[in-house]
């Protein structure tokens, strides 16, 4: 829906209205004096500009992923994989492998010290990590090595996506294989975060910085934890200082698509050879990248 020519969320923007109308016309005390403090006060009129806002939101339509029926997406792409392989950050949910693929897993601790790190993993079956290394660069493995990597709901975490992209690329063989498993934020608890840009990822891959890393925890405490002002700030310190993984940069599917043509272009060449597919009733986008030969 758009008004005035600009993208609005009506569910977002019902509790608004709904102040406004008892305000007006019920409970004439607190009610109406809460609402017009709120219309003087700039961060309350901030957060309105992001329900009436030039960048897209929740409600945009995305015309490059292919969605279908449900169906075993996963079993689908991963049949495509052959040779050896790597999975970044498997945990409890290790991809289903087809005849003819062997995976070792790569995690930045071994299995039992993730289960000290993070009590919520200590009762959960995890797999075994083969390899552990910063899945972000994969700094310990050798050039051309692998015929394939797999990253599931992974790539929204890294702070500097494209500088991930070339690390694997790195380690994949000529014609090697990236699958992407990505949550797309218009089915998550991401849905009214500002999907990221692809120029604030090239900034992050140009001119990496801490500060600009930290303004990701304010986002996140603002649309996610629905946190505001000093709450906001404090929130996000928080979870910044107990190193909380978030999800440092939302995406859409067509995010995916630019970012990849992108870096061919510009950096390294990559061909985006099957995707964005996303199933019915599910919230992840399945994408198949392919290191040029």
């Amino acid at each position: 829906m758009h008004i005035f020519g600009r993208p609005f969320h009506p569910k977002a923007f019902t509790s608004l209205i709904r102040m406004a109308w008892r305000s007006l016309w019920g409970d004439f005390s607190s009610e109406r004096l809460q609402f017009t403090s709120l219309c003087a006060n700039p961060e309350f009129l901030d957060r309105m500009r992001t329900y009436l806002s030039d960048v897209p939101q929740a409600s945009v339509v995305d015309h490059r992923v292919t969605l279908v029926p449900w169906r075993d997406v996963r079993a689908e792409f991963a049949s495509r994989l052959t040779g050896r392989g790597l999975e970044l950050g498997a945990l409890h949910l290790p991809m289903t492998m087809p005849p003819g693929a062997s995976v070792r897993y790569v995690d930045r601790m071994s299995r039992a010290d993730l289960r000290r790190e993070y009590p919520s993993l200590r009762t959960i079956d995890l797999v075994e990590t083969d390899i552990i290394a910063d899945a972000e660069t994969l700094a310990t493995l050798p050039d051309a090595s692998e015929d394939f990597i797999i990253a599931s709901h992974l790539f929204e975490h890294l702070r500097n996506p494209i500088g991930s992209l070339l690390a694997w690329a790195r380690v994949l063989r000529p014609g090697g294989l990236l699958y992407l498993v990505l949550p797309d934020k218009r089915a998550t608890f991401d849905a009214h975060r500002v999907r990221t840009t692809l120029e604030h990822l090239i900034l992050d891959f140009e001119s990496p910085s801490a500060e600009r890393d930290f303004e990701h925890y304010v986002d996140y405490a603002r649309f996610v934890h629905h946190k505001q002002g000093r709450e906001a700030l404090d929130e996000a310190r928080k979870l910044h200082d107990v190193g909380y993984s978030i999800h440092y940069h939302v995406y859409m599917p067509e995010d995916i698509c630019h970012l990849v043509e992108w870096v061919s272009a510009n950096v390294l060449p990559l061909d985006l050879v099957e995707g964005p597919l996303m199933a019915e009733g599910t919230m992840e986008f399945n994408v198949l990248v392919r290191k040029r030969p």
